[in-house]
């Protein structure tokens, strides 16, 4: 179930990025950076048809919720970051965007298992597999960039 969401979350994110740009231009079925797994499925040409179909089928319910999202998140910060502390406008934010996100994990669900539902089982594991490595990838990166969060400030300062 995580990995069929994670994959969703993958494909949702691709297809917000893609616009309204049709899948065999721009990015072709390469995807763009956050699916770049698609092209390594070796999707027959029913696959890629039935695949474009989802897509164009699902930005509709997609890219605007990615764009509320997206606003939910900015007003989350402005309230974080506003020169006087307000809770309840904090929390009022905070409980906006975890809608928005709710609503959006579902249709990233919805979205990656019609794809899943198009591919056949051995490329299912591939995805799986290219998607494990993915997220091997993105933790190890995540990992390195904390490195050095957690460093005392005074240190650095006496570095330079």
């Amino acid at each position: 179930m995580a990995t069929g969401l994670a994959v969703a979350g993958l494909l949702a994110v691709g297809l917000a990025m893609a616009g309204s740009r049709p899948m065999d231009r721009a990015h072709g079925w390469h995807g763009g950076p956050k699916m770049p797994f698609l092209s390594q499925l070796n999707l027959s040409e029913d696959q890629k048809t039935q695949v474009k179909a989802i897509f164009d089928e699902e930005h509709a319910k997609i890219a605007p919720l990615a764009e509320k999202g997206m606003e939910a998140r900015h007003a989350l910060g402005e309230a974080i970051h506003a020169p006087t502390f307000d809770e309840s406008a904090v929390r009022a934010a905070a409980a906006q965007a975890a809608i928005v996100e709710s609503d959006l994990a579902v249709e990233r669900a919805r979205l990656a298992s019609k794809i899943r539902g198009v591919l056949t089982p051995d490329q299912q594991k591939q995805m799986d597999t290219l998607r494990q490595q993915s997220l091997q990838r993105m933790h190890q990166r995540s990992d390195e960039d904390r490195g050095d969060w957690h460093e005392d400030p005074a240190d650095s300062e006496n570095d330079q």
